[in-house]
C-alpha cells in the first residue's frame, strides 16, 4: 500500500508502479514488514552483516574483490 504517493518509478512497459504486490508468505502488509523485521534481528545477520557492507559500500564494489564474491556483471 503505497499510501504516501511515493514515486516508485515504472513497469519496463511504461506503466506506473503504484502499490507493491506482497509476496505469497505475507498476509498483509504489517505481516511483510513483521516478517522483515525479524529477519534484520536474527543473529545470522547480525554476524553477516560486515560482509554485506563489504559488498555495496567497501572494498567488494568494484575490480578483483568484487568479481571474487561474484558482485558484478
Amino acid at each position: 500500500m503505497n499510501s504516501e504517493g511515493i514515486d516508485l518509478g515504472v513497469k519496463q512497459d511504461g506503466t506506473r508502479v503504484r502499490d507493491a504486490q506482497l509476496p505469497v508468505w505475507a498476509t498483509d502488509a504489517r505481516d511483510f514488514i513483521q516478517k522483515h523485521r525479524e529477519a534484520l534481528e536474527c543473529d545470522y545477520v547480525s554476524d553477516h552483516i560486515n560482509e554485506w557492507i563489504d559488498l555495496i559500500f567497501g572494498y567488494k564494489q568494484k575490480g578483483e574483490e568484487a568479481a571474487k564474491a561474484y558482485n558484478c556483471m
